[in-house]
């Protein structure tokens, strides 16, 4: 045992209420300190070595009073032997120890258990905190290497690792690993670490599980993280190809710094990915990369790339390297392959002494034959490139260039259109620590198309008018890359951590849509401030109404029985008032105005018998006014509505002359052009003027005409007066084809609503041969057939207005989708 002890030191206890603050020497009090914490409570142990220490701690805090373990002095505990801390509950903070001197750590099934452990006894550590810790060679054995060893295993929400280094990692295993084990929303903030000196077991890449961060696994991938790993600094640094693994959504990846390393940030899995204001400095390394891009709506902008060497160090090319490399998919992959890239945009980056700078459809094997999709790969700017600055594996569908310059390198992409550009010199010059934009630059002001997320560039500026690169000239931002003068600076274990956490309060939704039964959704709210959301509408529940970090909020909306969409707006807003966000909730009714406009040319055809102001379209100009009159007892006086498409019809409204003096009758027939059918006779109340709605259960199905035909009034006389009519419904089932499957689950659409400009269509079933999008009033307004029939297509809706539409594919099935147009 290792334990020193000096006879002034006394173990304390300061007792306030509940909570106390204990300086703790020995084991022994240790453990008595754990076993009495409540929140409130502060574990100090004191500066000595600790030799197999064991924390267990699970104690549920709060924010106002966390539970703190934390050395005496930063830097002077050090935990040596078999040490391991397991941390429970919530709102605990674990700060100031170095781990180093390892010694019989045990493996169990060729498994170490963590250094820390974000759980304890299997309960789930949320809203708790490492920071300020270095772990220092801790390693296994030699014949452990190949033995899985996680210095840090996270486990539950709203967690976080910060000002903390991890030195001389060896061995198999993450040195920061989320597994995400209940596959939801987890907010994961890694931030201000320093990552250096990991040596490779073997060659470099022989064995897998030898990243620095991991979020995720493979069966989670598809579900959502909202995690963050920004302002970290990776330094020498050999492992495996992947430097990060994402496996997870909504992930965000920026203000790193990388240099001397092999690997790449691999975005492995998982969907909707950022990576932005990077710097990478491979210093010509083998195996080396920037990003590697593999699945679907993920955004690269922002980041520097230099000196990247594509080569393994045999001397053949890794089909999974170069500046940003977009791989192929596999034809239905499993969750653990790999999953086409499909509306990746990929702008305003910058690449120097790279021999690749963009790769695009690569493949690590030949199954791999799916290319990418609805790339958009701009303003993106390359200096020296010995093998390509823009190669082309495999040519990418519906997809566009543009704005791209290239300094002394060729590329695969046609030169003089779309304003991708060959400069012969200037383009950029070398700074004190990477390559600048220079007076006169061929990136100044060249950059093409509107990118809203474009607000700064890498160095923190602010974008004017839009330089190609990832650098805004003169926009004089300071956000520079990390060097070795950072390091217990700025960044990592002994840095200054006060002032460095910048304020965040954002949403992952702008707005949300729902049908007409009562139903509930889900929304993340991301933040490290308090917050409150508002609601004035009565039909809208909100859980949770507050909180101080980022939060799943569930909203409920109460069934819509009106004939006309519910709106209302939600605000979340910080303690002082200074961000408001506003999230658009819209409920659509049952069914949707298919007549009522007037916006279709609908023919309207009356019978005999019929006196002035007699026009049918009288019936859908909204004009109390006028009126369309009839006269007839057996249904001989009519009014035929042509809709041009074939409808499901849910219901009729009408306003009728004297409605609040007589009751009218009449009856519906309905047509598809061939067969007929009517209701019963139908009778208004006799009491109103206003809307009176006759629904119809089940719909008629498969109508193009409908008919009113008139059998009198209440009054005495056979007139039939009706002063407005609206026709709901949606369209038919039969549109296309009859449906033998629930055709709304045979398709997904995402996302839904669509904000942007691309909306992607994937079908469960079978390939996709042809898509059609309609209106809610039947009009075809997109018609295209695939290239390449496959289960996952991309279209440009960014002409539509906003509003509901519905996409239909032949032999699949249709869904409904919702266009929101600009942010709220």
């Amino acid at each position: 045992m290792n334990y020193k002890f000096f006879p002034f030191l006394m173990a304390f206890a300061v007792i306030t209420g509940s909570a106390y603050s204990q300086l703790v020497s020995t084991p022994a009090e240790l453990q008595n300190a754990i076993s009495a914490a409540v929140p409130g409570s502060e574990i100090i142990l004191a500066n000595q070595a600790w030799a197999n220490v064991e924390i267990d701690i699970n104690v549920s805090a709060t924010s106002e009073q966390p539970v703190i373990i934390r050395a005496e002095s930063t830097g002077a505990v050090f935990f040596e032997g078999n040490s391991s801390v397991n941390l429970g509950g919530a709102y605990i903070i674990f700060k100031g120890v170095v781990f180093r001197n390892p010694s019989g750590l045990i493996s169990n099934s060729g498994r170490i258990n963590p250094i820390i452990e974000f759980r304890s006894s299997g309960t789930a550590y949320n809203n708790c905190t490492v920071t300020n810790i270095k772990i220092d060679s801790y390693n296994g054995t030699e014949a452990q290497s190949s033995h899985v060893f996680k210095w840090i295993y996270m486990v539950g929400q709203n967690n976080e690792v910060s000002y903390s280094s991890f030195l001389g990692k060896y061995g198999v295993g993450s040195i920061i690993n989320d597994n995400r084990n209940n596959g939801g929303a987890n907010y994961i903030k890694i931030h201000h670490n320093y990552f250096a000196e990991r040596v490779p077991v073997g060659a470099f890449n022989a064995l897998n599980d030898q990243d620095a961060i991991r979020l995720g696994t493979s069966s989670t991938s598809m579900s959502d993280s909202y995690s963050q790993v920004y302002n970290n600094y990776f330094n020498n640094w050999f492992g495996e190809i992947e430097i990060i693994s994402n496996k997870s959504g909504q992930n965000k990846y920026y203000n790193n710094t990388f240099r001397n390393y092999s690997g790449t940030l691999t975005l492995r899995h998982g969907n909707n990915c950022e990576v932005y204001n990077n710097y990478f400095f491979a210093n010509n390394n083998y195996y080396s990369g920037g990003v590697r891009v593999i699945g679907e709506g993920h955004k690269i902008y922002n980041n520097y790339i230099e000196g990247i060497n594509s080569k393994k160090e045999g001397g053949s090319t890794s089909g999974a390297t170069g500046g940003i490399n977009i791989t192929n998919g596999r034809v239905d992959s499993e969750l653990n392959g790999y999953f086409q890239v499909i509306g990746a945009t990929i702008v305003n980056n910058t690449f120097v002494n790279c021999d690749y700078g963009i790769r695009v459809g690569t493949k690590l094997n030949s199954t791999l034959t799916l290319p990418p999709v609805d790339l958009d790969i701009s303003n993106n700017i390359m200096l020296n490139s010995s093998s390509k600055a823009i190669s082309e594996n495999t040519a990418p569908l519906a997809s566009q260039y543009q704005g791209n310059i290239t300094q002394n390198g060729a590329w695969d992409i046609p030169t003089g259109t779309n304003g991708n550009e060959v400069s012969a010199s200037g383009l950029l010059e070398l700074g004190t620590l990477f390559y600048r934009l220079p007076v006169g630059s061929a990136a100044v002001d060249a950059g093409l198309g509107s990118y809203s997320f474009l607000t700064n560039d890498i160095l923190g500026g602010a974008r004017m008018d839009l330089d190609a690169g990832a650098e805004e000239y003169g926009a004089n931002g300071d956000d520079l890359p990390y060097t070795d003068s950072d390091i217990g600076v700025s960044v990592g274990f002994g840095a200054n951590v006060s002032g460095k956490i910048p304020p965040e309060l954002s949403a992952s939704v702008t707005s949300l849509t729902f049908d007409e039964q009562a139903r509930s959704q889900i929304f993340n709210v991301l933040s490290n401030l308090n917050w409150s959301i508002a609601s004035n509408a009565e039909w809208i529940t909100i859980n949770p109404v507050s909180g101080s970090n980022s939060s799943e909020i569930t909203i409920t909306v109460t069934e819509n029985t009106l004939l006309a969409n519910r709106v209302d707006t939600l605000t979340i807003s910080d303690e002082a008032d200074s961000v408001n966000l506003k999230i658009a909730i819209i409920q659509t009714p049952d069914y949707v105005t298919v007549v009522g406009a007037p916006k279709l040319p609908i023919v309207a055809i009356t019978g005999v018998g019929t006196q002035e102001p007699n026009i049918p379209e009288n019936t859908i100009d909204n004009n109390d006014a006028t009126r369309w009159s009839g006269e007839s007892s057996d249904g001989s006086s009519y009014i035929t509505y042509d809709l041009w498409h074939l409808y499901d019809i849910a219901a009729v409204r009408i306003k009728f002359h004297k409605g609040d003096e007589r009751s009218s009758s009449f009856k519906v027939r309905v047509s598809d052009g061939t067969n007929n059918q009517s209701t019963d006779i139908l009778s208004s109340t006799g009491n109103t003027l206003a809307f009176e709605g006759f629904e119809f259960s089940p719909r008629l199905e498969g109508v193009r005409y409908l008919t009113l035909e008139g059998y009198g009034n209440s009054g005495g006389t056979d007139w039939n007066s009706y002063i407005e009519v609206e026709i709901y419904g949606e369209l038919s089932t039969v549109l296309s084809i009859k449906e033998k499957n629930d055709s709304a689950s045979a398709i997904a659409v995402y996302p839904n609503p669509v904000k942007g400009n691309k909306l992607t269509i994937h079908s469960k079933i079978n390939n996709i041969n042809h898509v059609q999008l309609f209106d809610l009033a039947g009009n075809l307004l997109i018609d295209e057939k695939a290239q390449i029939p496959k289960k996952t297509i991309v279209i440009d809706v960014s002409q539509l207005p906003p509003g509901m539409y519905i996409i239909v594919i032949p032999g699949v099935g249709k869904q409904k989708v919702s266009i929101t147009g600009a942010d709220f």
